[in-house]
């Protein structure tokens, strides 16, 4: 009797399931944003998936549609195809650099509000149009929603932290302690090529930090554990010589000497144990005077320019190191609420108090 009841339960559930097969569905990896001048659809949608040819290739499709909102584009680009579409595949999603200076929020919510779309979704930025990158066609490489996942994914190991999804940004972006970054991306000589990192003011991008500047932000965010420092030194010769530091991150903190009546002070205290990896110079690097020197002038370095930095954050009033975090743990709660945090914020003087220790002059014989 148990047997026949299994039977029939299987027969009735398999019956329930609904068929995909593969061949007819569109897996949609990547979708890109920007807007349109078009005053009656000021949204344009790209959506990229992968497709078998009739002779048995592996290719993709970009479909590109103008509407109202995400939703009225999706629908477009659904009746764009033969396929079915799904969205469980998306692997990135990019924003123009315009709509992002407009809010990201609705475009977020709208994705957070789709139940098939899974937390593996990274957000990135595209320097001009989301559109560009996701059309570009690089050589000897198949998908560009793949080939940016894998780009995100290796920059976060090489701790620049850039794998930023749906969650995270929301995260950042409810916590009025610190502001969401995401990185940018854009099109170069036929390749996509990682820009720097955008600031954001609650949802709007503000300003995008260069390369070059974006590696002092992850230095002085808590999470950064290790990386590279090239820098042109000056030892005492006619010419500068280049040299680069493998370093780690010894000690990382942030003091933040504020109350309710005076938030004004806070430092970034970070301590880096350095081995050289490359120096063009003629002095010894091995010689313990010169080691001494080429400290002292990393460790200011690093002070001015970080200094530098900050005054520009303060000055757009982004706080993406989170200090505000530490200043809300000076307080309670009725305090907090009552503090203007980025006037605050603004009106802080925060220094860098770096130091560096050079561990070792590299291998040499």
């Amino acid at each position: 009797m148990n047997k026949v009841f299994v039977i029939i339960m299987i027969f009735v559930l398999t019956g329930c399931a609904e068929q995909r097969i593969i061949d007819d569905l569109a897996l949609i990896n990547a979708v890109g944003y920007d807007v349109t001048e078009n005053k009656k659809n000021p949204l344009k949608l790209t959506g990229t998936f992968p497709f078998i040819t009739k002779d048995g290739k592996y290719d993709r499709k970009t479909i590109i549609v103008e509407g109202k909102s995400s939703k009225e584009a999706r629908e477009k680009v659904r009746l764009k195809t033969n396929l079915k579409l799904e969205s469980g595949q998306i692997r990135v999603t990019l924003y123009g650099q315009e709509l992002a200076k407009h809010g990201m929020l609705p475009y977020l919510q709208s994705l957070v509000r789709d139940p098939s779309i899974g937390t593996r979704a990274k957000l990135a930025l595209a320097e001009d149009q989301a559109s560009d990158i996701l059309m570009l066609q690089i050589k000897n490489e198949g998908q560009n929603a793949t080939y940016l996942e894998q780009f995100l994914t290796k920059l976060n190991r090489e701790n620049l932290r850039t794998n930023y999804n749906i969650y995270q940004f929301l995260r950042d972006y409810y916590d009025d302690g610190i502001d969401p970054i995401l990185p940018v991306f854009k099109v170069e000589k036929n390749n996509i090529v990682y820009n720097g990192i955008g600031l954001f003011h609650e949802d709007k991008l503000v300003e995008i930090l260069k390369p070059s500047e974006a590696r002092y932000l992850f230095l002085f965010r808590e999470e950064m554990k290790q990386g590279n420092f090239v820098e042109q030194i000056d030892v005492g010769e006619e010419e500068k010589a280049s040299i680069m530091l493998n370093y780690e991150l010894k000690e990382h903190h942030i003091e933040v000497q504020s109350t309710a009546a005076n938030t004004k002070k806070a430092s970034i205290n970070i301590e880096l144990i350095g081995d050289v990896l490359e120096y063009t110079g003629k002095e010894d690097v091995s010689d313990p005077k010169i080691q001494k020197k080429i400290e002292n002038i990393i460790t200011k370095k690093i002070n001015q320019e970080g200094k530098e930095l900050i005054v520009k954050l303060q000055k757009l009033q982004v706080d993406p190191l989170g200090i505000n975090r530490y200043v809300r743990n000076k307080m309670n709660y009725k305090e907090w609420k009552a503090l203007d945090k980025y006037q605050s914020y603004q009106e802080m003087n925060i220094n860098i108090e770096a130091n560096i220790i050079l561990n070792s002059s590299g291998k040499w014989k």
